[in-house]
């Protein structure tokens, strides 16, 4: 249950930051930073199941922790399915979606 809780309020940090604060300092401590990019860009992003409002190459502000992220659709049809990273706070993850999967 705890760890479900966990998982919620991650979740709901997330959702604040992605889409209620678009313009964030990200150096805040105890944030991180997920570059999703895809090539073309233009496609679909999803976040521990949700998706997000704003289509490839975006910066994504978050919580440290781990997250599952796809990518689909777009102008070239990419399908990079769901991939679990770990993100640490005050460091950048970047993830790159192409016709042939993640890169």
């Amino acid at each position: 249950m705890r760890q479900k809780l966990q998982q919620i309020a991650r979740n709901a940090v997330v959702a604040a930051v992605v889409f209620a604060l678009p313009v964030f300092r990200w150096q805040s401590p105890g944030l991180a930073r997920l570059i999703v990019t895809s090539t073309p860009p233009g496609a679909k992003i999803t976040l521990n199941g949700n998706e997000v409002q704003r289509p490839t190459n975006a910066t994504l502000v978050v919580g440290p922790g781990k997250y599952k992220i796809a990518v689909t659709g777009g102008p070239g049809n990419v399908n990079c399915g769901e991939k679990e990273v770990t993100v640490v706070a005050g460091k950048d993850v970047t993830l790159s979606c192409t016709s042939s999967g993640w890169q």
